[in-house]
């Protein structure tokens, strides 16, 4: 698997899998306007060069100041549960904390249990809710938090 940052040419990828993963999904505009933010990040994933690439995957999150805000975090359906969303969050983390944040925030599902137990399983706990944050069912969200430990020099 091969990671890298999004471009302009990944967007029909990211798209179809933003549309076969979420109720709500995102529109072209809401990734454009990712793109151009000087605070995002937005990394997609596929197969290694020098196979033909296809976006598998792909992850959005904010770093500003010394916060890392988890936006977006989609697999294609066909290559679920092969570790592929678990890479993605490790290296965004692995960019936060290397960016010197101190913690790491995103909103989910109380229903999307995959997700959840992905976000646990790292270490993410929570933290507060969004009473029915979520507008297509009235779902509330659940604000989870991950507080990065000061690395030993």
């Amino acid at each position: 698997m091969h990671l890298r940052p999004a471009t302009l040419q990944d967007l029909d990828g990211v798209l179809a899998i933003e549309v076969q993963s979420f109720p709500s999904p995102w529109s072209r505009q809401n990734f454009l306007g990712e793109l151009a933010n000087p605070h995002t990040h937005f990394l997609v994933a596929g197969p290694e060069p020098p196979a033909a690439w296809e976006v598998w995957g792909y992850i959005i999150f904010w770093l500003v100041i010394d916060e890392m805000h988890l936006l977006n975090l989609a697999v294609r359906p066909s290559r679920r549960r092969q570790g592929l969303g678990r890479r993605l969050l490790t290296q965004a983390l692995a960019v936060a904390r290397h960016q010197q944040a101190t913690t790491a925030w995103l909103e989910v599902r109380p229903s999307n249990q995959p997700a959840l137990h992905l976000y646990r399983s790292l270490g993410f706990v929570p933290v507060a809710s969004r009473p029915r944050y979520y507008s297509d069912t009235g779902e509330d969200a659940l604000i989870l938090a991950l507080h990065f430990t000061p690395s030993t020099s």
